[in-house]
């Protein structure tokens, strides 16, 4: 089923990352396991890099090009592996960027999964004869209970 995800829809992990030896930029990035693309870049660079945020979503590969055309004025290159990910924020003009980058990754997980969501409860209100709707707010009803 992964593969299926990864092949048809693009299905991966969007993610932004620091590194102690490269101080004042960010890495933008995808990957389908985030922790193992890590340690990667970690052989090939010294200091500790880590990921600082990361959300999975469908066509990773299209959010993350244009990620990195939204903030290509800011990109600082540094050696190892994806180095040439790496966009600086310092500059101030850059958390404008920034700021796009982070809604930018959460719109693409939500509107995602929503999709998802409406997709599979729709093929199952058309499988048990039921209305969408009414579904809907009966699933809006558990989860007020679930979460009081």
């Amino acid at each position: 089923m992964k593969q299926l995800l990864y092949s048809l829809f693009g299905y991966r992990f969007i993610y932004l990352g620091m590194s102690t030896r490269n101080p004042g930029r960010i890495k933008i990035g995808i990957a389908r396991d985030v922790r193992s693309r890590w340690k990667s870049i970690g052989r090939s660079m010294k200091g500790w890099q880590f990921p600082v945020f990361f959300l999975p979503c469908f066509f990773a590969d299209w959010f993350e090009g244009h990620l990195h055309r939204v903030m290509k004025r800011f990109n600082r290159p540094v050696q190892g592996d994806g180095g040439s990910e790496f966009f600086s924020y310092l500059h101030p003009m850059s958390w404008v960027g920034w700021s796009y980058v982070f809604l930018c990754i959460i719109w693409a997980f939500v509107i995602s999964h929503l999709l998802i969501y409406f997709a599979l409860s729709g093929l199952w209100c058309w499988w048990m004869e039921t209305e969408f709707w009414a579904f809907q707010q009966r699933m809006l009803e558990f989860l007020k209970l679930w979460v009081l």
